[in-house]
């Protein structure tokens, strides 16, 4: 009988994570500058049975110092499973919160770490494919631009 090796698969086997869009009253995304010389938002990976608004909001007060965050109607949802998972080997379900914050809070958040800037508008779309993950400038310049609706948005 024949043995069917199974390929190991590191722990977590389900990847579960939040995007945050900090958004300012300029209309400025807060990115930060990856150890790959890229730039990415800020993400907060979860336990299997956590809340993704609720770490979220505990991610923001404390790295950021933002107590009630004020989230978006829009979101955006990405998820696949297993047979899709051909990057990591396993399944993922993440969540993209746009949060709008003060011109204030945004400074903090910038000046919290070494390799945080504010983009407005022009300099994401300038910019964009320097921003991991794909897609995050796109979302945010329509968000800004009003023509993406309210509600969840099914991110490919």
């Amino acid at each position: 009988m024949a043995c069917v090796q199974v390929p190991y698969i590191p722990w977590p086997r389900f990847d579960r994570r939040v995007l945050l869009l900090l958004l300012d009253d300029r209309q400025r995304l807060l990115v930060c500058g990856s150890c790959c010389h890229g730039w990415t938002v800020p993400q907060v990976r979860l336990d299997s049975g956590a809340d993704f608004s609720g770490q979220a909001t505990q991610f923001l007060k404390e790295r950021f110092g933002i107590d009630r965050p004020r989230f978006a109607a829009l979101y955006g949802v990405h998820e696949s499973p297993m047979s899709k998972a051909w990057e990591l080997d396993r399944q993922t379900e993440s969540r993209v919160f746009i949060v709008r914050v003060s011109r204030r809070q945004s400074a903090l958040a910038r000046d919290a770490g070494e390799r945080h800037a504010l983009w407005g508008a022009e300099e994401l779309r300038r910019r964009r494919r320097e921003i991991s993950p794909e897609g995050v400038a796109l979302l945010i310049t329509g968000f800004i631009g009003g023509w993406l609706p309210d509600g969840p948005l099914t991110l490919g």
